[in-house]
């Protein structure tokens, strides 16, 4: 309607009317304009905040589950590793919670190179898997009976089952000192394994194996020839306080006489190893009494005697004791070396030997 003002004043001119209204229009657009910008404002700050919320507490998940799963990992490659690695108490790999991962898993620790030490240990390569060994730079020193003689041995291992494995071992290309020696091929024997029963810690009871061989005549040269003889062993381990792992073997061994007869004798072998430099390095010491674990030793040299009753001297008794160490390089290969001293008047008197041995 009509808009007046108070006494003693003039009525508003229609032109003015019409301003007044067209402001308050302006004025209800604009507020209509800043309360919907303002709602969009605080829509989209809501919205932000629930995302943020949101994506915050899925990074925060994501980074709890990736610290769980690094966790779980890493402890999983530390078992891993521990299981890998080292010799002492190899009778766990054949738990029921760890044989399918040994069977599995190429290991050159479990069980361990043979040619590394006189002993040989009691357990075998699980079912399939193989071991190549050797010892390319093996010498053994020159005594009153016995030539210098350099050798090149081997050792091919095979497992059949989890507890039968069969071996392939030779002396190799060879060299042999003295008025009558020369370089040749020693003969082949051939070997089997079989663990017979795995460590019983709680009764102090060694894990247990048994070896046979049979030497032959296999490639051998002249001057390398031994005959056909045969040699048994019983082998033992055993976990020892301070992480020391025993092995000892208990043996007989066939030789020949000097006129060629041939005849058994008793042999013993003995390691004590530590692992040491979180279990990539492994001391040892050892020795033998007789013969080593393997017919690794050169041939007694035939004398130059007349009479039968000489010539049925059966050969002098002979026994060795030195140390060496072993290197893992990784879950397949190994090095070693080792070096000893004989102890009788009639033995080697030097033994060295360095090799390695890789897993399959």
């Amino acid at each position: 309607g009509s808009l007046y003002a108070s006494e003693g004043t003039n009525r508003l001119s229609p032109d003015e009317l019409r301003e007044i209204r067209n402001g308050n229009s302006r004025i209800e657009s604009v507020a209509v304009s800043l309360v919907h910008e303002l709602m969009v404002t605080l829509r989209a700050r809501h919205g932000g905040i629930e995302e943020a919320i949101s994506q915050d507490g899925r990074d925060a998940i994501s980074e709890r589950n990736l610290r769980i799963r690094n966790l779980v990992s890493q402890r999983y490659q530390e078992v891993k590793a521990d299981f890998l690695k080292g010799r002492y108490e190899r009778s766990k790999a054949r738990l029921p919670e760890n044989i399918d991962r040994w069977r599995s898993t190429p290991d050159i620790s479990n069980p361990g190179a043979d040619l590394a030490n006189f002993p040989n240990s009691a357990f075998t390569l699980p079912a399939g898997r193989a071991y190549i060994e050797t010892s390319p730079v093996t010498w053994y020193g020159g005594a009153p009976l016995t030539a210098p003689q350099y050798n090149a041995e081997f050792l091919l291992r095979y497992g059949v089952t989890d507890d039968i494995e069969l071996r392939l071992f030779g002396n190799g290309p060879s060299w042999q000192g003295g008025r009558t020696g020369g370089a040749g091929f020693s003969p082949l024997a051939f070997d089997t394994k079989i663990h017979l029963m795995d460590e019983q810690t709680d009764l102090f009871l060694p894990a247990a194996g048994f070896e046979a061989y049979i030497q032959t005549e296999l490639l051998a040269s002249s001057g390398f020839s031994q005959g056909t003889n045969g040699g048994l062993s019983f082998n033992f381990d055993q976990s020892l306080p301070f992480d020391i792992d025993a092995e000892y073997n208990f043996g007989a061994n066939q030789i020949r006489k000097f006129n060629g007869d041939p005849y058994w004798q008793f042999n013993f072998q003995w390691a004590l190893q530590k692992d040491v430099l979180d279990k990539d390095v492994a001391v040892f010491i050892h020795g033998f009494y007789n013969a080593t674990s393997l017919p690794r030793l050169p041939a007694t040299l035939a004398l130059s005697i007349d009479g039968p009753e000489l010539l049925d001297i059966k050969p002098p008794q002979i026994a060795a004791v030195g140390g060496g160490a072993l290197w893992t390089i990784n879950s397949r290969l190994v090095l070693w070396g080792q070096a000893s001293g004989g102890v009788t008047q009639y033995s080697p008197s030097v033994i060295t030997n360095f090799g390695f041995a890789i897993a399959f």
